[in-house]
């Protein structure tokens, strides 16, 4: 077992890692679904994406405040750093934000991957 896989602030972070570098392989195809004009179809001017924990729900900042993940962590992980190259050669604009989810047991948001500003 190595130190990543025993640690749980190293394991999540990959995890969202991971995550981000899928949604740099699919984002370009999203963009243009989302753009395409047709019968009964408005073109879109964002993309959305919700991060998700292990079991596939959204991930929570309660999730990733518990293990000491910040929004600086996870926009310094690879997959980010992937996803963003992809979005400035395509002039898009890339955001990760908190969205709020719930206030009980304790105030909660989780994290939306936002992509827009294309033509």
């Amino acid at each position: 077992m190595t130190s990543e896989t025993a640690d749980p602030r190293a394991r999540i972070l990959s995890a969202i890692s991971d995550q981000l570098e899928q949604l740099a392989a699919r984002v370009g195809d999203d963009v243009e679904q989302h753009t395409q004009a047709g019968a009964g179809h408005v073109p879109e001017g964002f993309v959305i994406y919700y991060l998700t924990d292990e079991t596939g729900e959204p991930l929570k900042n309660t999730h990733t405040a518990d293990r000491g993940v910040t929004m600086s962590d996870i926009s310094e992980t690879r997959g980010y750093q992937t996803l963003l190259a992809y979005c400035d050669k395509r002039s898009y604009h890339l955001r990760i934000d908190e969205h709020f989810y719930a206030d009980e047991p304790r105030p909660t948001t989780i994290y939306r991957v936002v992509v827009d500003g294309w033509d």
